[in-house]
């Protein structure tokens, strides 16, 4: 190195807050692509509040990981001893930023950061329905909340007092190689190779909508002989009612083995459960707060007819890379279903720019974005963070706006 060149930076040291160490949904799967990435200018330093194989994880990745458990929010003691566990963490480790990555950690993390001068913040990976969760967390000091979606963020603006909201869309695997054949993958599952496929991959949740799936395809089916569903998914552990329901619902529907009721698939397979479909739907009667399931089809190179709330809003381009319909209505549903079975050209065509489309949605496009978020938003005082400037418009919900 010549005498004048300027010494390397260190890597702005970033804590970020766990609640969860295992498998649940989304926001846990969004971590653990973040865990599998590495960054020249932030150095992760991960707490879990429990135990679970993300600890593993992050450990064999090279992380200095920690393991704080916690019991209930409602137990005062245990609040109180994490928070103290908590701020110990923050001085040994000198972090800069500490970022609850759900809203349950931002209840330990706020108030451990209290007159150390760290900033935190935290993802907001749902929609604010909660009148008494969310304001609490909101009512709590925070440098900046990133949002799933501009829908979420809206939501999140809506709560006072106003913090800083950003958008910072979750990131999804892109496929690793190309799409399998349609035959091919029909043959490995056992569907019947000359019918019409309309399948449907998400949690048994009653939000969700898998009944307004069943019912539509009830309608296709009976329209036509050469038609056949699929459900993939399990049942959540806060709705075990409705997947009963559920399940009662199909066997009464009298479709028989032209609908099936597949459960829950590992990861690895779903990309051949949308190879065999000629389509995917994605019926929500309440906002998605993102819409993975979707990029997921999408990034398969299929077409999808989801309900245009929230998220789905915001990745389709109706009538381009997918289609959207209004909420809860059946006929609606089934009707565009049928359109699209009927034109297997515009079918292509979607999916082709479904696939392109799912581009956007990348891991590596996640990551680049939250890297520049914290850069900007929580460290625009700090030697590290200074010049950096956000480049992407799509990230910023009225960011500026609520200062």
């Amino acid at each position: 190195m010549s005498p004048s060149a300027a010494p390397a930076r260190p890597p702005l040291r970033v804590g970020i807050v766990m609640p969860l160490a295992s498998q649940q949904g989304g926001a846990e799967a969004l971590f653990d692509h973040l865990l599998h990435q590495r960054s020249e200018r932030l150095q992760y330093v991960i707490a879990f509040l429990e135990e679970g194989p993300f600890v593993e994880t992050a450990r064999s990745l090279g992380y200095e990981t920690s393991v704080f458990p916690t019991t209930r929010l409602s137990s005062l003691s245990n609040l109180l001893v994490t928070v103290r566990t908590i701020r110990r963490w923050v001085r040994d480790k000198q972090l800069t930023i500490v970022f609850s990555w759900m809203l349950k950690a931002h209840f330990y993390v706020a108030p451990a950061a209290v007159f150390t001068g760290v900033r935190t913040g935290w993802f907001q990976h749902g929609i604010s329905i909660n009148p008494t969760m969310d304001r609490l967390a909101t009512l709590l000091p925070a440098k900046a909340i990133f949002c799933c979606s501009d829908h979420a963020c809206t939501a999140q603006n809506r709560l006072p007092p106003h913090r800083r909201t950003w958008t910072c869309y979750p990131g999804v695997p892109s496929p690793s190689a190309e799409p399998l054949e349609s035959h091919v993958a029909r043959e490995k599952l056992g569907l019947p190779a000359h019918h019409k496929i309309v399948g449907m991959v998400a949690r048994w949740e009653r939000w969700k909508g898998p009944h307004i799936f069943v019912d539509a395809a009830k309608m296709l089916i009976e329209a036509n002989p050469r038609v056949t569903c699929f459900l993939v998914g399990g049942a959540h552990p806060l709705d075990i009612k409705y997947a009963t329901e559920l399940q009662a619902h199909v066997e009464m529907s009298g479709m028989g083995t032209r609908f099936l009721l597949v459960g829950q698939r590992p990861s690895s397979e779903i990309p051949v459960w949308h190879a065999a479909a000629d389509l995917i739907v994605h019926p929500v009667t309440s906002p998605e707060p993102f819409g993975m399931a979707i990029v997921e089809a999408m990034g398969n190179g299929r077409a999808v007819i989801a309900s245009a709330l929230g998220g789905p809003k915001e990745i389709i381009e109706d009538g381009v890379s997918g289609v959207l319909v209004e909420p809860g209505d059946i006929h609606l549903l089934a009707d565009t279903i049928q359109e699209l079975l009927g034109d297997p050209e515009r079918c292509a065509r979607i999916g082709f720019a479904a696939r392109f489309r799912a581009q956007s949605f990348s891991v590596e496009a996640f990551v680049r974005r939250f890297e520049e978020l914290l850069l900007t938003t929580f460290a625009a005082n700090n030697q590290s963070g200074a010049g950096y400037r956000i480049t992407d418009r799509s990230t910023d919900c009225a960011g500026t706006a609520n200062d």
